[in-house]
């Protein structure tokens, strides 16, 4: 149950399904099920009396891993029914795993999921749920909706210290990072001018 152990193995799964090819991804995706599905059985989706915090915090990490590297279909089901019930507050939801509910629904989300979220990034009550949907909108894998989030980055819509981690995150999407890669060659100067340098070179990170 050590988070530091978990980061290693599920960073280096995240770099596995960029070297894959989309044919091949589905093979991975069985043996990341077939390595965190004992870890998520153990943990489950709410935490225990007397739980450290890091081990809370893993639990969305391995349920966002599920839900995403490992096309999960049962997580992600459970996944959409915890986010609606978080919505339509019916049922109390560990804070812990709501990034991860967020993830997987943008993972597996259509356009009308979308539009949905970026309403919800547009009207955030508080800086923490601005920032978690507005970079839901880079883990979507519809290259269209991919490609209406790289062009916002340029616009007023998004805040300009924000920009280039948005711009970095669809770089590591592998549904659009060849394009969003052109993107940035073509809008190099222009990114120059509007982002601050600390932000772009953070966003030079997301070139993989």
């Amino acid at each position: 149950k050590d988070p530091h152990v978990w980061a290693v193995m599920l960073g280096s799964f995240s770099t596995m399904n960029h070297l894959l090819t989309e044919h091949d991804r589905p093979l991975l995706a069985a043996f990341i099920r077939d390595r965190v599905a004992p870890a998520f059985q153990d943990l489950g989706w709410a935490p225990r009396a007397g739980e450290r915090e890091l081990v809370k915090e893993l639990r969305g990490d391995i349920i966002r891993a599920l839900g995403t590297l490992g096309r999960d279909e049962d997580i992600q089901a459970e996944a959409a029914e915890a986010y609606t019930a978080l919505q339509q507050q019916t049922r109390d939801i560990d804070p812990n795993v709501i990034p991860a509910l967020v993830s997987i629904l943008a993972y597996t989300g259509d356009h009308t999921r979308y539009e949905e979220f970026l309403d919800r990034f547009r009207k955030a009550a508080t800086p923490q749920e601005e920032r978690r949907y507005l970079f839901s909108l880079a883990t979507f894998r519809t290259p269209e909706l991919l490609e209406r989030t790289l062009a916002k980055t340029l616009t007023d819509e998004i805040r300009t210290q924000d920009a280039p981690f948005l711009v970095s995150a669809l770089l590591h999407n592998v549904y659009i990072r060849e394009k969003a890669w052109e993107f940035v060659k073509m809008n190099w100067e222009r990114m120059d001018r509007l982002f601050p340098k600390s932000g772009l070179r953070r966003m030079c990170g997301g070139i993989v």
